[in-house]
C-alpha cells in the first residue's frame, strides 16, 4: 500500500508539530503502509514540489518563512522598510504554482499538469501511489500558502488523478472568506475527513461528510514518574544546548509554555515583560519548581530572555518529543496556549491552564476534557496574573483524583487517534478481499 503524504510537518522544529507528523506516519506503516512520496511542510510553504536543487535550503529558518522572521527581527524604528521587504516577499510566495481563489483552480491546474519539466516528478509520485493522505494540523486557517496548498492539491488529485485523498487529523477555522470558498469547492470531493477538535465538527457538520478523531499526538505516552524522575534528576540530563534545565524532577513542579497568539509585530519586549510580572507573581503562591517550556521559536525568542531574568529552567525547542512529553506529562499543571504540549499535559494527567490562541483550538481542547473552559488573556498577562495563580492553587489542590480522571480521557483519546486512518485500514482489507474502495 503505498502512501503519498503531503505536510509531514516534522521539517518544523515545533513540538507539536513533530509530534502529530511523527505519529501519524508511524500509525500509517503500523497499518502496513510505504510512505512512497513525502511533501514536507517546508516544501507546501515554499512551492517546491520535489525540485529543490542539492543543497539549497528552504526559505524558511527553523521551519519559518523570512516574512515570519523579518516580523520578529527587523526592529520597530524600520516599519517603513520592512514592510516593503515583506511585500516583496508576498509577491515572490503569490508568483508560485498555488491559486490565490477557487476561481483559479482550473486554470492552475492546467498549467500544472503541462508543465511535466517542473512537476513531472510530483504527477508521477501521485500516480503511483494508492492513497493521498493530507495531515491538515492547524493549517486550515486564513489565506496562506499552507492551507491553499492542501486545499488545491487535493483538487487537482481528485478532479484529474483519480486517487482516493484523505485530510485528516486537523482544526478548521474558515473565517477568511476565500479560503472558505476553496473549502467549498474541495471539501466535498475528499474521501475522507477527520477534525481534530469537536468544535470543527460542529462547524462543519452541515456542509459536507466528516468527523471527529482525536489528535495523532495523543499516540505519545510519558514515563511513569517514579521511574523516570529518578533517571531524569542527573545533571545536566535536561539541558540541551544552549539552553540549560536544572530542575529536580523528584520535586513538584509546573510547565509554562507560550501561545501561538503573538505575532510580534511591535517585537517581543512586551510580552516578555509580560511574563516576567506573571512568573514572578507565580514564585510568590507557588511553592514547587517553575519550568518555561519553549514548544516553538516564538516561545524561545520569549522565554530566553526570561529565564536569564529569573533565573528559571528552560526546557529548548530541539529537544526530543518524547523527552518534551515527559517533562510536561508529569508536571503538577501545565500553564500555556500550545494545543500539542496541553495534549502533552493531558497524556500524563496534567491539568492544563489554558492561554488564549489564535484560534479557538485551546477552548476546544479544554471543553473535550472537562476542564473549565476558561481561556486567559495571553496578551494581558499582568492584568489575569491573579486568577491564573488561584486556577493553578486550585487545580494542584485537586491532586491525584483529577490526574487520574485525565489521564483516563486521554487514554481514551489515544484509541480515537486510530480513526484518523479508518479509510486506510478499509483500504487495506479491501485490497486483501479484492474489494478496494
Amino acid at each position: 500500500m503505498n502512501i503519498f503524504f503531503i505536510n509531514d510537518s516534522s521539517s518544523n522544529p515545533n513540538w507539536g508539530d513533530r509530534a502529530a507528523a511523527i505519529a501519524l506516519k508511524g500509525m500509517v506503516k503500523a497499518l502496513g503502509g510505504t510512505l512512497s512520496s513525502v511533501l514536507t511542510e517546508d516544501d507546501l510553504r515554499d512551492s517546491v514540489f520535489f525540485n529543490r536543487p542539492p543543497g539549497l535550503p528552504s526559505k524558511g529558518v527553523e521551519g519559518r518563512s523570512l516574512k515570519d522572521w523579518a516580523r520578529l527581527l527587523l526592529p520597530p524604528v524600520t516599519l517603513k522598510l520592512r514592510e516593503k521587504f515583506l511585500q516583496r516577499l508576498r509577491k515572490r510566495e503569490d508568483e508560485g504554482p498555488i491559486p490565490q481563489t477557487v476561481d483559479e483552480f482550473e486554470r492552475c491546474t492546467d498549467l500544472l499538469l503541462r508543465d511535466r519539466v517542473t512537476y513531472g516528478r510530483l504527477i508521477d509520485a501521485i500516480e503511483m501511489t494508492d492513497v493521498v493522505i493530507i495531515h491538515g494540523d492547524g493549517c486550515m486557517v486564513g489565506n496562506g500558502v499552507l492551507p491553499r496548498s492542501e486545499l488545491f492539491l487535493s483538487y487537482l488529485i481528485k478532479t484529474r488523478l483519480d486517487k482516493p485523498v484523505l485530510l485528516i487529523n486537523h482544526t478548521t477555522d474558515f473565517h477568511h472568506p476565500e479560503l472558505n470558498r476553496m473549502a467549498e469547492a474541495v471539501y466535498p470531493l475528499l474521501d475522507d475527513v477527520t477534525y481534530r477538535d469537536q468544535t470543527s465538527v460542529e462547524l462543519c457538520r452541515d456542509r459536507w461528510a466528516g468527523r471527529y478523531a482525536a489528535d495523532t499526538a495523543f499516540q505519545f505516552k510519558p514515563a511513569e514518574r517514579d521511574a523516570w524522575a529518578a533517571l531524569a534528576a542527573r545533571p545536566t540530563y535536561f539541558d540541551v544546548w544552549p539552553d540549560e534545565a536544572a530542575f529536580d524532577p523528584r520535586q513538584p513542579y509546573v510547565c509554562v509554555g507560550g501561545s501561538s497568539i503573538y505575532s510580534f509585530d511591535r517585537g517581543p519586549d512586551d510580552v516578555i515583560e509580560d511574563f516576567i510580572i506573571l512568573l514572578s507573581h507565580l514564585q510568590k503562591v507557588y511553592a514547587g519548581q517553575i519550568i518555561l517550556t519553549a514548544s516553538d521559536i516564538k516561545d524561545q525568542i520569549i522565554f530566553r530572555p526570561v529565564s536569564a531574568r529569573l533565573n528559571l529552567p528552560l526546557v529548548g525547542l530541539t529537544v526530543p518529543v518524547q523527552q518534551a512529553v515527559d517533562i510536561i506529562g508529569n508536571a503538577q499543571v501545565y500553564i500555556g496556549g500550545r494545543w500539542h504540549p496541553s495534549i502533552f499535559a493531558l497524556r500524563g494527567g496534567t491539568p492544563v491552564i489554558p492561554l488564549a490562541s489564535k484560534t479557538f483550538k485551546m477552548q476546544a481542547l479544554i471543553a473535550m476534557a472537562g476542564l473549565p473552559t476558561v481561556t486567559f488573556n495571553a496578551l494581558d498577562l499582568p492584568g489575569e496574573k491573579e486568577h491564573i495563580a488561584q486556577t493553578l492553587t486550585a487545580l494542584v489542590a485537586q491532586g491525584e483524583e483529577l490526574r487520574s480522571s485525565l489521564r483516563q480521557w486521554a487514554e481514551q483519546q489515544e484509541v480515537s487517534s486510530w480513526d484518523n486512518l479508518t479509510f486506510l485500514k478499509n483500504w487495506q482489507e479491501g485490497k486483501e478481499t479484492g474489494k478496494t474502495p
